[in-house]
């Protein structure tokens, strides 16, 4: 589906959710924990719209037809858990989860219930134009557009309005966008806020339809471009294909939608008595309970911080390969392995990571080295000295072609030449 084609109503987000002192997205995050107390089954829409109208004094209809997910089952509509869920449920409320609220809104695709109108399955395609055609400028945001007055002149142009004026969305978009957290994020391909995005993403095209867990990576990843997934998430253009496939290649390894225990046959939600309606004190008790501390989900958190770890390793590593183009640290040279030039290099952590060092397994501490150097460098053959802030890689082989070689380091790759010190010392390069 062309998003750019789609109508663009405001719906209800001219209601007014009470947000009210929680810093941040903090009551989306309670909302989310209240709907989904006892787990990762689908609730029934008007069951979840109860819930959230005994926490907020603002419409539930916010929350529900703008940030959650919606599929019909068993001729019920239902609210269905996604990455959002699993991020509300996993950990505390935080920023991380704030910005993947806020991109669960620009996505625009919260799925389908009964009497919805055609629209509403794609509620917000203005609030992701405004993103895309008024903030993004094919590198990063542009925050200076984000505030109301460009916000309301962005809408009159490209929103079909009722009785409701232009003002009070653009007033809401611009605080949900600062309240967030969201003014000033860029090149978000290297926080780990980013594949949770990617994850959330994968997870609402497949319910829609538009991907399949089969669908090869490279496709996945084409997909995304079209869909300027990079320009609503604020990532790096040139860095947000190397950085994205690992996130792919993990999320199929969790073989997608199952990993929230969603199989091609959902749950049956549960139900109750449409003539027994909750009173609003029971309404107020199952919002305000706590979740269990067993939330009948522990494998899949379980794999889900495993692949958060190796989300992030193979993110770093490959995301400073691809900044240097496979160029090797040492010798500079980026090593060519086939017929159409295609280059290779290995991330090395300058620093190991395993004990007893201890090193950390994040960018600053890794280089891209070619498979020889790599080695040499393990073994303390090959070096790099720091020689200020102007390093140059050392050899005490044979091999003195490249020695006293300056290195440039990227400014945007933030390297830690005191790890270089640590491994200069380590091997009695240097005292």
């Amino acid at each position: 589906m062309d998003w750019k084609t789609l109508e663009s109503r405001p719906g209800s987000f001219s209601k007014n959710f009470g947000w009210g002192d929680k810093p941040g997205l903090g009551l989306l995050h309670e909302a989310i924990n209240a709907i989904f107390a006892s787990g990762l089954e689908p609730v029934p829409r008007d069951e979840a719209r109860e819930i959230i109208d005994a926490l907020a004094d603002g419409d539930p209809l916010v929350p529900l037809n703008f940030f959650l997910y919606h599929r019909v089952i068993d001729g019920v509509s239902c609210v269905v858990p996604d990455q959002l869920v699993v991020e509300a449920q996993a950990r505390d409320h935080d920023k991380s989860f704030d910005l993947l609220g806020m991109c669960a809104l620009n996505f625009s695709r919260v799925g389908v219930w009964e009497r919805a109108r055609p629209f509403q399955s794609h509620p917000a395609p203005w609030a992701r134009r405004f993103v895309v055609e008024e903030v993004w400028n094919g590198t990063q945001w542009d925050t200076t557009k984000i505030n109301s007055d460009t916000i309301e002149d962005f809408l009159k142009g490209n929103m079909i309005f009722g009785a409701d004026r232009p003002r009070k969305f653009a007033t809401n978009l611009n605080y949900l966008y600062h309240h967030s957290g969201l003014i000033g994020v860029r090149s978000s391909e290297k926080e780990d806020w980013w594949a949770s995005a990617v994850f959330l993403f994968l997870d609402r095209c497949i319910m829609d339809g538009e991907l399949d867990i089969n669908t090869p990576v490279t496709d996945v990843i084409d997909f995304f471009e079209k869909e300027d997934l990079w320009a609503l998430t604020a990532a790096n253009p040139r860095l947000a294909r190397f950085a994205a496939r690992p996130i792919v290649e993990e999320y199929k390894n969790l073989l997608g939608l199952e990993r929230l225990g969603e199989k091609a046959n959902p749950p049956k939600p549960r139900t109750r008595s449409a003539r027994t309606p909750l009173s609003t004190s029971a309404r107020r008790k199952k919002a305000q309970a706590r979740r269990p501390q067993d939330l009948g989900m522990n494998s899949v958190q379980r794999a889900y911080a495993q692949a958060q770890r190796q989300i992030r390793n193979k993110q770093h590593a490959m995301w400073v390969k691809g900044l240097y183009g496979n160029r090797c640290a040492i010798c500079g040279k980026a090593l060519v392995i086939d017929k159409s030039g295609s280059t290779y290099s290995e991330a090395g952590h300058v620093k190991p990571v395993g004990d007893p060092f201890k090193g950390p397994d994040h960018f600053s501490n890794i280089l891209p080295f070619c498979p020889n150097h790599h080695k040499a460098f393990d073994r303390g053959g090959v070096w790099i000295d720091p020689n200020g802030a102007s390093p140059r890689a050392m050899s005490t082989t044979n091999d003195l072609s490249f020695s006293n070689r300056p290195i440039d380091l990227e400014a945007e790759h933030a390297f830690d030449l005191t790890f270089a010190e640590w491994h200069a010392k380590y091997f009695g390069h240097i005292r």
